[in-house]
């Protein structure tokens, strides 16, 4: 069966996979809604077109082609369907397009709002999200970073319908992903991204055929908020193979510190662990490069300085 579909996403290949997947599939996207800006948008009533102008010159001239693999709006560009900005998707005029466009479903895939009754209500099947965590376990919008901070041996995919609270709506598909020492926050997303598109068709499927999914254990629900300034500080009293998974796991795209002496370093990346040494507490500085002593071993850390 068909499905007229309303993709709310970002920019992630976790929002590209699994897009590619429902049109693959058949299914009619009849538009994609994006966030206009930062998180201080959010109360911005803000709706309005985008041109995909930029996309079409930039393939134009030949630059920034690799764009594609986490750009949705490449896609859509590609397939001639229609993309928008909003401030908030909470608003009359957010509903108003989906009944416009006469969208059964919504579906989401990486995107930093909560949706309201008022938006899940204005389509026939509701909404299904999907959740980089196997639920209820870290619910919030940065289950990622959590998944490291805390040393997860595991991870998961969530297929789930969307009600009014946070990621508590009940459960239609779940597929658990082990974590091996040393994975990247980039590869964990490739093999999350690939989990989604190999499964939303399906949780489709039974959307259509009546299926309510499984209620969440809310006695077993843990969150993960956006972290704060002391969440992103690493501790050197953990162990080394704790800190270096954390650091290679979110060091890219969180702003990951340590503080050495007076300086506050910029934490990049974890490089290697040599576990024959052992000197807890102790920091080294070698060009952009910082040896973190832990009583397991000694960590190298690629850094770069913030303050002095």
């Amino acid at each position: 069966m068909t499905l007229r579909i309303a993709y709310l996403c970002m920019e992630s290949v976790f929002s590209v996979r699994p897009l590619e997947a429902l049109l693959a599939a058949g299914h009619d996207v009849r538009f994609l809604l994006r966030p206009l800006g930062p998180l201080s948008t959010r109360a911005d009533p803000t709706l309005k077109r985008h041109r995909g102008f930029d996309i079409a010159m930039r393939r134009l001239l030949g630059l920034n082609l690799d764009e594609d693999r986490t750009n949705p709006f490449a896609i859509a560009a590609d397939r001639d369907i229609p993309a928008w900005l909003c401030g908030s998707a909470n608003t009359p005029l957010v509903r108003q397009l989906l009944v416009r466009e006469k969208v059964d479903l919504i579906v989401v895939a990486f995107f930093n709002q909560l949706l309201t009754p008022m938006i899940i209500d204005a389509v026939p099947l509701g909404a299904i999200n999907m959740h980089p965590s196997l639920l209820p376990h870290h619910r919030g919008p940065a289950p990622l970073f959590w998944t490291f901070k805390n040393g997860d041996d595991h991870s998961g995919l969530t297929i789930h319908r969307i009600a009014p609270g946070e990621d508590d709506g009940a459960i239609l598909a779940a597929e658990t992903i082990p974590l091996t020492f040393g994975t990247s926050g980039e590869d964990l997303i490739d093999q999350l991204a690939d989990v989604a598109a190999a499964g939303v068709c399906d949780a489709i499927h039974r959307v259509v055929a009546g299926d309510h999914g499984t209620q969440q254990d809310h006695r077993l629900a843990t969150r993960a908020p956006r972290p704060g300034p002391f969440d992103v500080v690493i501790d050197p009293s953990l162990s080394a193979k704790r800190i270096f998974s954390f650091a290679r796991g979110v060091g890219r795209w969180n702003n990951l510190v340590v503080n050495v002496g007076g300086d506050v370093l910029r934490v990049l990346d974890a490089v290697d662990i040599d576990a024959d040494r052992h000197l807890p507490g102790e920091l080294v500085q070698i060009g952009d490069d910082l040896l973190l002593g832990a009583a397991d071993g000694v960590v190298r850390l690629r850094t770069r300085r913030l303050t002095s």
